[in-house]
Formats: C-alpha cells, structure tokens, sequence
C-alpha cells in the first residue's frame, strides 16, 4: 500500500507539502505542485479519508504575529491578509500585540521568545526596523522571520513593504502635476523614526530636488507621532510659517497625519482643498470617509500580509529549497478622492 511518505520521497517534498498539495493546492507553488501530483499519480497514492483528519492535526504549523500596537488603522488590512492565507493553508496563527510598558526593543524580544515556547513554526514581524541588536535572539530561535512593513537595517531577514521612497516622490509628482509648486511636508523626525520619517521625507525631498521646486526649512514640520494628534500639531506649525512659505499642498506621511492636519486647517477657518491641497499616504478605510475625502498613496496591506505567509510557508515546506532572500516592494498607487485642488 502506498503511503504519503512514499509520495513525499518521490516527489522530493515534505510530507506537509504533498499533504497540502492535497488539501489546499492553490497555495502551493505551480512548480512543486505538478511534481508531487506526478508522483502521486505514478505511485497510484489514495488518501485515507479517515486517517486525514489525524494526520493533518499532527503535521500543523503555526505562526505568530508581532503587532507593535493593535489600535493601528492599518491592521485590520494586513490582519485579514494574514489570516485569511494561514487559514488556508490550515496553520494557526498566534496574535501578540506589544502595546504595553517598557522599551519596544525588549518587548519585541520577549514576544518572539514567548511566541518560540509556545511552539511556532515562524514568526512575522511588523512595522519595526529591526537593526543588529536584534540578529542574536532570532538566530537563537533557529525558526524562519519574516518583515512586514519593515526591513533589516542590513537586509538580513526578508521583508514585504511599500518602497517609501518611491512611493513619496510619486505623491509630490501628483502634486506637480496639479500645478503646485509650494509644497511642505509634516512628518516624524527623519533622524529618529528610520522606519517612516527617513524615507518618506528623502522620497519628498528627491522630488523637491527633481522638479526644482523652492524649498527651505519652514516647509517641514515634524510631529511627536505619526498619527492624529502628531499630523495636528505639525499642521500648526506649517500655519505659523504660511506667510513665508506660501504652501499650496502638503504631503503627509500617513494618512492619520493627514486627518489631524485637515482638522487643524478646519480649526483655523481655513478649507481644504481651496485653502491647502492635502495628499496623505497609506489609504486607509477611514480616508474614504472624512470630508473631503482623501488623496493619498495606496499600500497594499493585504497583498503584504498574504506574500508574507506564503513566504513562510514555502521556508517551512521546502527547507532544501534556495529561496531568494531581501526586500520584497509591493505595488503603490495613487488614490485620487477629492483633498488636492487642481490649477491646470
């Protein structure tokens, strides 16, 4: 009688893998999916139906999500990327959110280290620059990690995110092409917040500098945070400096940015767009629903969450496997809804 392992042998795969071959072939790359389904049709292999349901329970995975802060509008997009493809794939997936009291770096390290002992086969971790202090605790795990939102300062670990930089000077272009010529920015510091504020402000700048547009300091404004109260704040300050910098538009680095500036325009009995043209970045489900609605840079959430599982899963299934490592730039685009006004 036939039995998986002889599938897994000829077919040169896991068990786990000729398993989901079976059970859920559409997550599992075309390449290794028609050599094990060859090699099951050439061994005449039949599952044991009754058997299925045991076996499935002994070769499950799981993997655990490292969430900085919960309350993020962002993730229930990439939460429900996330879990819709572990759910696929017949893996369990273990959420520990970090948003409590001391250092982020020792709660990140305690998180993967609880999450090891509870016995995940791998571990994805978001929005955090994740820098050499951290390399030791994750080589001693001796499980797969994954980046979402966030990149190894060294590229060491594999990430799925937006290329920020990019993505920024694609928000000043559309600007430009509105007929805007003095733009500013609020954002978190460059030189504290490597994650956002850096590359998001070099994307800005890049374009200032591409389409020689004017540019002195007072069009910058930093925030404590990258959310509401941050963005408001930021906003002011930008007010303060109107009469010489004479903005007509501002990029902000995130949409909560964007709406704490928009109310801080509102505030001041100004208007958007008429007054100042707003253009912010992550295209959150909310951006739809202020007024007006906002302009801003889509990343795609979601498509970030499934390439990361999937991602591990082929790490887990085919550890022989050469899998190309680095950082992996999922499409941006822009969102046109009604905050920028248009001189051309």
């Amino acid at each position: 009688m036939v039995k998986i392992q002889d599938v897994a042998k000829d077919s040169g795969c896991s068990i786990s893998t000729v398993s989901r071959v079976l059970n859920n072939p559409d997550i599992v790359n075309p390449e290794t999916r028609e050599r094990v389904l060859n090699s099951v049709r050439k061994l005449g292999y039949y599952p044991n139906e009754k058997a299925k349901s045991l076996s499935s329970k002994k070769q499950s995975l799981s993997l655990g999500l490292l969430i900085p802060d919960i309350t993020t509008f962002y993730f229930g997009e990439l939460y429900r990327g996330i879990s819709r493809t572990a759910k696929n794939a017949n893996i369990d997936l273990l959420l520990r959110d970090l948003d409590h009291e001391g250092p982020l770096q020792e709660r990140i390290l305690d998180g993967m280290i609880s999450l090891k002992k509870l016995g995940v086969s791998g571990i994805i971790i978001s929005s955090r620059l994740i820098t050499e202090e951290y390399e030791e605790v994750i080589n001693r795990l001796r499980i797969p990690v994954v980046l979402v939102l966030s990149e190894h300062i060294k590229s060491k670990f594999s990430s799925f995110k937006t290329d920020d930089i990019k993505a920024s000077f694609d928000a000043i272009s559309y600007l430009v092409s509105r007929g805007h010529k003095n733009i500013g920015m609020i954002s978190s510091s460059p030189s504290e917040d490597k994650l956002v504020g850096e590359p998001r402000f070099r994307g800005f700048k890049n374009a200032i500098d591409f389409y020689n547009l004017t540019f002195n300091p007072g069009q910058i404004a930093y925030g404590d945070n990258i959310r509401y109260e941050g963005g408001y704040h930021a906003m002011e300050q930008l007010l303060e400096n109107r009469s010489e910098t004479n903005i007509s538009a501002v990029f902000a680095a995130t949409d909560e940015m964007a709406i704490g500036a928009m109310r801080c325009i509102y505030d001041n009995n100004l208007r958007v767009p008429n007054d100042i043209s707003i253009i912010g970045f992550d295209n959150l489900s909310i951006s739809n629903m202020v007024t007006p609605k906002l302009t801003t840079v889509s990343q795609s959430f979601e498509e970030i969450g499934v390439e990361s599982v999937k991602y591990l899963i082929k790490i887990l299934e085919e550890p022989k496997a050469q899998i190309e490592n680095g950082v992996f730039y999922m499409p941006h685009h822009i969102v046109e809804r009604e905050s920028v006004l248009s001189f051309v």
